[in-house]
Order: C-alpha cells, then sequence, then structure tokens
C-alpha cells in the first residue's frame, strides 16, 4: 500500500514499522564473502580520519560544580536551580537546570539517572525529566543556550517567551558553529559539551543517585552535543542520541552544507572544526554502549550520516531507526520505546535489545543473509531498501520481508540491482504495539 509520511514522502509499504542498529565488525571477511563491490556507510568518508584535538579541560570539569538555588521558572515537583558550567571570559557561567527524582526511597547504590540536552530552540523541559522519573530514573535538563525556559511547550510553565538571557550565561548558539572565529573557550559548541559534562559531575555528588549508572541522551543539536560528550567523558555508562550525530560537514541537507567550505568556513577553520568540534573527531574514543534513534526520512540529519555516525562510534553503537518517527522535542523521548528499553538493559539488567550483525549478500542470488543474537526477542524482520539516489530525505523506500530462522534472518525475495541503499531491520509486534526495533549496518552500492 503507498501512503505519505508526516514529511510528505510517498511510500510503498507492505508491513513494519520501525528499526534500531548494531554495527558489524569484520568488513573485510563480510566483502570476500559477498563478491560485491559496496560502499558502507563508514566508507563514504571522502578524507582520512583526523587526529582530534582536545579543547576542554576534563579534569577540571570532572569536579563537582556550585549550585545556585533560584526561584526563576518553577517546576512543581522539580528543582530548579543554576548550576556554574565553563569559564567564559575568564569569569564562571550559570546554566539553568530542572532536576528530578523517582518518589520513594532510592534502590541500594542510588537511582540511576540521565542527562538531557535539547536541541536547537529547545530549552530545558519539565516534561523530559518527568519522563524518566517515571521511568525510575533520576534526570537532569539543562539549558544549553544560557537561556531561560519559555513558551508553553512540555510542561514550561508560567508565562514567559522564549529565548531571555540571564546574568552570567554562556554563548548562545549562532547558526552551525557560526562563532567559529572566536577562540575556543568563547563558542557555544565548548560550552555545550562542557555543560552536558558538569552536569554529570553535578548528578554524581546527590545522593540519592548512582555515580556508576549515569547515562546521556540528546534531541537534534542536543544529539550532536551528546555524541561529542560519549567520546570525552567516559562516566557516563551510555548515551542515547536522537536525530543528531556527527559528520554534519558530509550532509547533503543545504541547510547544513552551506556552513561549511567553500560558502562559508575558510579551509583553516574546516580543518579546526573537523579536529575539534565535530563528533566524528570523539566518536572513535567512546567506548560506552550508544544506541543512535531516527528516522530514515530525517529532515536535517540524514541517515547516511546518522549511520556513519553509529559505526564510528568505538563502543557497542546500535542504530534505532524508525520510519516515520518525526523530528521534534517530544516525540524525541516519546516515540521510541528503545530508549527506555536499552537504558534499562545497561544501568537496571533489563533485556537487552536484539543485535544484527552486518549484512551478507552475493551477485548471483542477491539473497540477503543476516546473522543475529536474539531469538524471541522479535515478530518480524525486513529488508528496507531505496532504488533512488540523489538526496537522502527524498529517496524513496521499499520492503522486503525475511524468514526468520534460529540464528539468521533470510530474505524472502532477491534484492534489485537497482537497489543503491539497504539495510535489514526487525521489531516485536504485540498486540499492535511495536517495540525492540533494531536495525543492521546501513549498506549503500557503489555505481
Amino acid at each position: 500500500a503507498a501512503f505519505k509520511d508526516p514529511l510528505g514522502e510517498e511510500w510503498n509499504v507492505k508491513r513494519g514499522d520501525n528499526t534500531p542498529n548494531r554495527v558489524g565488525k569484520n568488513r573485510e571477511e563480510w566483502l570476500a564473502n559477498s563478491g560485491m563491490v559496496i560502499a558502507a556507510a563508514e566508507e563514504r568518508k571522502k578524507e582520512k580520519p583526523v587526529d582530534r584535538v582536545m579543547v576542554w579541560d576534563v579534569k577540571a570539569l570532572f569536579d563537582k560544580p556550585k549550585v545556585h538555588e533560584t526561584e526563576e521558572r518553577p517546576a512543581k515537583g522539580l528543582r530548579s536551580f543554576f548550576y556554574e558550567g565553563a569559564l567564559y571570559k575568564g569569569n564562571p557561567t550559570k546554566v539553568f537546570a530542572y532536576y528530578g527524582a523517582p518518589q520513594g526511597k532510592p534502590p541500594d547504590g542510588g537511582w540511576p539517572a540521565v542527562v538531557c540536552t535539547h536541541g536547537g530552540g529547545g530549552t530545558a523541559y519539565p516534561e523530559w525529566v518527568r519522563f524518566w522519573n517515571n521511568k525510575g530514573y533520576g534526570a537532569i535538563a539543562i539549558d544549553l543556550e544560557g537561556h531561560l525556559p519559555g513558551g508553553k511547550s512540555h510542561q514550561v510553565e508560567g508565562d514567559f517567551p522564549t529565548g531571555v538571557g540571564h546574568p552570567h550565561s554562556g554563548p548562545s548558539r549562532i547558526d552551525w558553529f557560526g562563532d567559529r572565529a572566536l577562540p575556543d573557550e568563547e563558542q557555544w559548541f565548548y560550552h555545550a559539551v562542557a555543560d552536558a559534562i558538569r552536569a554529570n559531575s553535578l548528578l554524581r555528588s546527590f545522593s540519592e543517585i548512582n555515580p556508576e549508572k549515569i547515562g546521556l541522551t540528546g534531541i537534534s543539536w542536543g544529539g550532536t552535543v551528546a555524541s561529542a560528550v560519549a567520546g570525552v567523558d567516559s562516566r557516563f555508562a551510555f548515551a542515547i542520541p536522537v536525530y543528531g550525530g556527527g559528520f554534519i560537514h558530509e550532509s547533503d541537507n543545504e541547510g547544513l552544507a552551506q556552513w561549511f567550505p567553500p560558502k562559508n568556513m575558510t579551509e583553516a577553520q574546516f580543518s579546526d572544526y573537523r579536529a575539534k568540534w565535530d563528533p566524528s573527531a570523539h566518536l572513535p574514543h567512546a567506548k560506552i554502549p550508544m544506541l543512535w534513534v531516527t528516522s530514515v526520512a530525517d529532515p536535517v540529519f540524514q541517515i547516511d550520516i546518522f549511520a556513519q555516525s553509529a559505526q564510528a562510534a568505538g563502543g557497542d553503537s546500535r542504530l534505532c531507526m524508525r520510519p516515520w518517527m518525526i523530528h521534534g522535542h517530544g516525540n524525541g523521548w516519546n516515540d521510541a520505546p528503545e530508549i527506555g528499553q536499552f537504558a534499562d538493559s545497561i544501568v537496571k539488567g533489563g533485556p537487552p535489545l536484539p543485535k544484527l550483525h552486518r549484512p551478507e549478500t552475493k551477485p548471483d542470488t542477491r539473497i540477503v543473509h543476516t546473522k543475529y543474537e536474539g531469538k524471541d526477542k522479535f515478530t518480524e524482520a525486513w529488508i528496507y531498501y531505496t532504488t533512488s539516489g540523489g538526496k537522502w530525505k527524498s529517496r524513496k523506500w521499499n520492503f522486503i520481508q525475511c524468514s526468520i530462522g534460529d540464528k539468521e534472518l533470510v530474505s524472502q525475495k532477491a534484492l534489485p540491482r537497482a537497489a543503491t541503499a539497504f539495510l535489514v531491520y526487525v521489531f516485536r509486534d504485540k498486540g499492535g504495539y511495536r517495540d525492540n526495533h533494531v536495525a543492521s549496518h546501513l549498506v549503500e552500492f557503489k555505481k
């Protein structure tokens, strides 16, 4: 059946909903077995990997920050306060935050907890904190742009405008690295990463929080921040970037590409950006478990660079790809039950999500074989493929169902020779409720 998704894209769908992903490892063995010339997401890189330049004083950021209580922007049942971030022009900054913990007595060792970093145009949201509190986690939602919460979205109280600053704030974001000519310590991304690290340091000092069970999640721009933080602050137990990741400079989205050479950055600034700010420089150092959540048609961070980010991470990194997921706050914590499932599997002893290995196929049959782990954790498996080229957000996608064997998924039809990219995904359907979406490696064919 054909229909249009919320972005106006037309889809040819048989069954299914979405997916997550686990990175395959032995590329050489796969290539030898496949007999095909392929370009996996990590092989799309046009330039050699860069050596990162660490601009943050991590040791200083690991110290407990001072907290300043405030009556600004109260939220029922939550604490609102400022904590001190990195120095800005020689002076301490103050970061606004909401914090809450579940009701009742903490478990032995303390509650697990989550640091929440918002996206562009967002702020610290009470609803996000309560979302995690209801799942048995402490949570802190922070404002990354030197603002106080405003507007009516996501349980922000009062009648305050958005974008209102406060004394002693750090810098606000200027477009996409629009402050690149300033010293490192005066750039927004420097402070955003530092503020997330300081939030971790603060949570670790709370007696009701288990310091070994603190995770990180971010939405859109906050996902990009979380992606970088994962490779800088090894104290986090897990990280869940939603929509946003790294390799921004490789995007085919004109809204992103315009901020890089030749239109904006000089070559020297671009080299500086790649080594210091883009998460691709930090992800190989991220050894913590990561879950990457997105839509295949995300209008901002395309699936190719997002999958490439997932594969660049140095630890157990999985992709949760949900085709119809809308890009936005609220959707970024409510629409993917895998977010809570993944966190529970890391810090609560919950069941892990399924794991798909790299898909294998041969040019003579074009039947796709995918080994997996987690039998009985999903009920359906599908190939998700496109024969389109051009911009990722405009590509049309189609489906082929897979048979589920004891250890392997096998496509019931051959992959079309016109296919330009595909992945395999699984999910569990429980009376219409779907979870455990997990996807394979994104595979692109060289044409």
